[in-house]
């Protein structure tokens, strides 16, 4: 319960700008996915960067895990690879050191995952239908990801109005804010890889 009183407080003191984030994340996914019905050939291209990036040793693990029917090891794999690889190491590790930019990975990220997954044919559009609830929840743990970076730099360079010391004082505070929505970003992830694996595994063969 503290760590969601935890957050909460995050979200509450900063609810404006998980607002506008949120408009942000979802426009970019719906126009990524018009760009991708008007422009067909970016599906294609995006199809060789899939095919590229999971082949990165420990992706091709869990895509031999969804391939194998295996649901546990599909559900572990896709939670640590949308923590580790979406979530710290391209988002709040590199907005550590640059401030801001983990917002815009984010966006850029989320317009890549538009063109990725827009259906091209009835067949996948049905097909993706169970995945719409997935993708909407999913991209609310990269929105808070990304909000945890703007709360960074904005105690950071805010340190005044907020009465600490100094820019360092901020930065350390920001960091501990951003820590406190990871608990909650980590439940979504791992909710979310349970039910996607069940749902690939499971549902959409049945839907083919």
């Amino acid at each position: 319960m503290r760590i969601w009183l935890n957050a909460r407080t995050v979200l509450h003191d900063h609810w404006r700008t998980y607002l506008l984030l949120n408009l942000a994340v979802y426009d970019v996914l719906v126009a990524s996915a018009v760009m991708t019905l008007l422009l067909p050939g970016l599906r294609g291209r995006a199809a060789q960067d899939v095919e590229t990036f999971g082949g990165l040793p420990i992706l091709s693990l869990v895509t031999e895990a969804y391939t194998d029917g295996d649901v546990l090891a599909a559900a572990v794999g896709t939670f640590l690879a949308n923590l580790l690889f979406a979530a710290v190491l391209t988002t709040t590790l590199p907005s550590l050191l640059i401030p801001y930019v983990g917002v815009v990975l984010t966006v850029l990220r989320t317009g890549m995952n538009g063109v990725w997954l827009t259906p091209t044919t009835p067949g996948e559009a049905i097909a993706l239908l169970p995945h719409l609830i997935v993708l909407v929840i999913e991209m609310q743990a990269y929105v808070l990801t990304a909000l945890g970076t703007v709360v960074l730099w904005r105690t950071t360079f805010g340190h005044r109005r907020l009465e600490l010391p100094s820019a360092g004082a901020g930065y350390r505070a920001g960091v501990a804010d951003m820590l406190r929505l990871y608990p909650v970003i980590a439940a979504l992830l791992l909710i979310i890889a349970i039910v996607e694996a069940i749902e690939v595994i499971w549902i959409m063969p049945l839907l083919g």
